[in-house]
């Protein structure tokens, strides 16, 4: 069971007013939010046989900032973790509407179980992750506590 944490509410702003960008392999692009009911991403969990997704990155651990090629090669770690369980990872980002932040580099992971999403993303620092189940309401879990 996941423990909830709360984040403080500037940073629980800028997670939810967050557009997750997905690269799908037909070279279209879904935009995720934060519980809006995606019917698309309902399209992709029926094509690939699956019931839920994640949304992560490796990114900018406790949304401190890195540089450039930290940040790539944590996220390519993540990407090699979740292809050796044999799971299947989309190309995205993470982009800020308004440009207060630039974007990052995330992965979508069709039917990734919540408490594995979970167990990545805190395995590399990260404040929350994205996961949609059955609904194709993508939703944030908070992962660490506020600092």
């Amino acid at each position: 069971m996941q423990q909830a944490v709360e984040p403080d509410s500037a940073l629980e702003a800028a997670y939810r007013g967050t557009h997750y960008e997905v690269q799908l392999p037909d070279g279209e692009r879904l935009t995720l939010r934060v519980e809006v009911v995606s019917p698309a991403l309902r399209l992709i969990h029926e094509r690939c046989g699956v019931t839920c997704s994640a949304f992560l990155t490796a990114w900018n651990p406790h949304s401190v900032p890195q540089s450039a090629a930290l940040n790539a090669a944590a996220n390519q770690q993540l990407q090699q973790r979740l292809a050796a369980q044999g799971l299947d990872c989309w190309p995205g980002r993470g982009r800020d509407p308004h440009g207060k932040w630039p974007p990052e580099a995330s992965l979508f992971v069709p039917g990734l179980e919540l408490a594995s999403a979970c167990f990545h993303g805190r395995h590399f620092g990260q404040n929350a992750i994205l996961h949609a189940g059955e609904d194709a309401m993508p939703r944030l879990v908070w992962l660490q506590p506020p600092r």
